[in-house]
């Protein structure tokens, strides 16, 4: 499991750095969504609206902290995370997010933040 873990964390690197393009990719068809000042569920169109045009978030660290599996198709992470965006002051945040596996390929179904 531990290389399918390794395999959940790259795929959430790819939503904190990539563009709309990645989250087209990786988002399964609703995913809920949880961030200070924004509670809801979005399609892969909508998530991909939240990724502004302006800087992508740089100086990722990643900690892990927790997996679960409910199912063999479903993963929830959970880690700590620090990163910069643009000039802006650099943000630390509780993350986790939940995983479906669809057609041998994960999907984001839901992220939440909570700020440190």
């Amino acid at each position: 499991m531990a290389h399918e873990d390794d395999l959940l964390y790259e795929i959430e690197r790819g939503f904190w750095t990539g563009g709309p393009e990645y989250y087209f990719a990786n988002a399964d068809q609703s995913c809920l969504v949880c961030f200070p000042g924004m509670v809801k569920a979005l399609d892969p169109a909508g998530l991909a609206g939240t990724v502004k045009d302006g800087p992508r978030w740089h100086d990722l660290r990643i900690v892990p902290k927790a997996t679960v599996r409910p199912t063999p198709q479903v993963a929830v992470i959970a880690y700590e995370a620090s990163a910069q965006r643009g000039n802006d002051a650099p943000y630390r945040a509780a993350v986790s997010s939940g995983y479906v596996e669809r057609g041998g390929k994960w999907k984001l179904a839901w992220h939440q933040q909570t700020p440190l």
